[in-house]
């Protein structure tokens, strides 16, 4: 077997494993956490990610079919009495593939995102970008 031929064997595995992820990188009282969305089947399936004590944090993925493909994003905060559900304070969609980010960004294809929640005087801070597993 040739070298080359044994590489492209070696790497195999590693190109099997590759696939698209966002990674959101939210942060609140001074805390900052990394949200991962793999590709899911419908955008309805993911759960919300508690963030601190005053939000919610849903980041959904799906990239078939390509006529619905998207990314959608939504904060939420807690509700003021405890009959209610959580309350929707934003929420975004980008297109899949998302908007290539210029040379020189540094918050990917969101840009910085700052939500803030009065009730409980609350701030949070996010900004998501495309990954791909394996890719080197």
């Amino acid at each position: 077997m040739t070298r080359s031929l044994l590489l492209a064997l070696a790497m195999l595995p590693a190109a099997a494993l590759a696939g698209p992820r966002i990674d959101c990188y939210v942060s609140n009282e001074g805390e900052t956490r990394v949200i991962v969305a793999r590709p899911a089947k419908s955008l309805y399936t993911d759960v919300h990610k508690a963030i601190g004590d005053s939000f919610l944090f849903k980041l959904s993925f799906q990239d078939r079919p390509a006529d619905i493909a998207g990314i959608s994003i939504a904060t939420y905060a807690p509700a003021a009495d405890t009959q209610s559900g959580p309350v929707m304070i934003h929420q975004a969609s980008y297109p899949w593939p998302p908007p290539r980010p210029g040379r020189h960004a540094r918050h990917g294809f969101t840009g910085l995102q700052r939500v803030f929640e009065p009730a409980f005087d609350g701030e949070l801070e996010y900004w998501c970008e495309a990954v791909t597993e394996g890719a080197r």
